[in-house]
């Protein structure tokens, strides 16, 4: 389906107020991951500097693939909490979540 034809489906379902909450609700997504995956990718930058670690020092130290560990570091990992508690536990930062209203 063409986007023009989305579009007008879109609006023969959807109020221009309904259609607009959903961009505003999708923009905001956007905004919180990247914040949080630059907060990662910052996190373990400063972990290498510490200890003074290469990449592959890096990918040898969290037991994980240079892809995964490349994917974090430019903030296109999806990561799970899981695998985000591990990667925390490993490098000695405790994260904490701050909610703030908008």
């Amino acid at each position: 389906m063409k986007l023009k034809s989305f579009d007008k489906y879109l609006a023969t379902r959807l109020s221009k107020a309904e259609i607009n909450a959903i961009e505003k609700r999708a923009k905001l997504e956007k905004k919180v991951l990247e914040c949080l995956q630059q907060d990662i990718s910052q996190a373990m930058a400063r972990y290498m500097k510490k200890y003074d670690l290469g990449f592959n020092d890096l990918v040898k130290h969290l037991d994980s693939s240079p892809t995964h560990i490349a994917k974090i570091q430019k903030g296109t990992a999806n990561l799970t909490l899981s695998s985000l508690a591990h990667l925390c536990a490993k490098i000695g930062e405790e994260p904490k979540l701050v909610f703030k209203k908008k």
